[in-house]
């Protein structure tokens, strides 16, 4: 029998990218939106999604949208500016609805909580450390979803992943990487060139969540989801060869610059809210964190991790067409 699954930030690119994993599971998906028009341009490419308009914010839409499904893929964020007030306040909303319709709960964490890397590979014992505004917040809305097992028996898995890249991440920075290659402009770095870096391609991340989601191997966890199929070497990619390739591939030689100098992101602030915020997380640009996926590929005998080549291949493909 068909299990259905309700997707909560389903315009988004996990959103997205987990309801497409479970459709290739055959799984039946339901999402929850406040902006239909643009679900519908999101949901193009994928049969069968159920779009059920309503807000994330609201209990009983949440609720009613949880109606006959077994599963809520939490995959709504905010913008940075808006985390302080918004971001623990709407998770609460899902966590109260996944307890109440007794449903369970996926969450895709990030590599906020840990801080600055203690270990030369990150696994899930490294302590969350985070001394980021942000990262304490991510710390506190995965304690929520903890608590809420301890006290009222939700069952989750929180699936930890490195910053996305690939279809439908539309952040201010990832997709304009792109876009300009193909236009032929230069490709502008925050933070070092030369750092050892980890991405995950967004389809990988989608996939990832769907296998945590529907095996009860991955409940009351938290896996770490790497980038890469195998253990990286110390060198993994970096952000100056991961640019090579995307300019290489675009054909138009873009150029490569990095901002990397902490004062000079914060002069982009004065101007634009986003670079504003991204001022405290550029430790991640400018220091090696790379996870190990290792006790994903035990507890579930698999780990997608497209190649950088390939994944890089299908993103300028989708940007061509989505941006026309």
């Amino acid at each position: 029998m068909k299990m259905k699954h309700l997707i909560i930030g389903f315009t988004g690119g996990i959103g997205r990218a987990t309801a497409k994993a479970l459709l290739e599971k055959n799984e039946s998906v339901v999402a929850l939106v406040r902006n239909l028009q643009k679900a519908e341009k999101y949901a193009q490419g994928l049969s069968g999604v159920e779009l059920i308009q309503g807000d994330a914010a609201n209990l009983s839409n949440v609720e009613k949208a949880l109606e006959n499904c077994s599963t809520l893929f939490y995959c709504a964020n905010v913008p940075y500016p808006n985390w302080q007030s918004e971001a623990r306040e709407l998770l609460s909303v899902s966590v109260t609805a996944a307890v109440n319709k007794k449903v369970k709960f996926v969450f895709p964490g990030n590599v906020y909580v840990f801080g600055k890397a203690q270990q030369s590979l990150v696994n899930e014992g490294h302590p969350h450390a985070a001394s980021t505004k942000k990262g304490k917040i991510r710390i506190e809305m995965e304690q929520m979803i903890v608590r809420a097992n301890k006290e009222h028996g939700l069952c989750y898995s929180i699936v930890r992943m490195p910053d996305f890249y690939g279809p439908f991440v539309i952040n201010g920075f990832s997709e304009k990487i792109f876009q300009n290659a193909l236009r032929g402009k230069k490709l502008q770095w925050f933070g070092g060139l030369n750092v050892p870096v980890e991405l995950i391609y967004i389809e990988d991340g989608g996939e990832a969540m769907a296998i945590a989601g529907l095996s009860s191997k991955g409940d009351e966890m938290q896996f770490n989801v790497s980038g890469y199929s195998d253990l990286p070497g110390e060198a993994g990619t970096t952000a100056k060869k991961f640019l090579k390739e995307i300019s290489k591939q675009a054909g138009k030689h873009s150029k490569i610059s990095s901002l990397n100098i902490e004062f000079l992101v914060a002069l982009a602030g004065l101007f634009n809210p986003m670079a504003k915020e991204f001022k405290e997380m550029m430790y991640l640009k400018s220091q090696r964190l790379i996870m190990t996926g290792e006790l994903f590929r035990a507890t579930f005998d698999t780990l997608p991790a497209t190649p950088y080549e390939e994944g890089i291949r299908k993103t300028l493909e989708w940007t061509k067409n989505f941006f026309k």
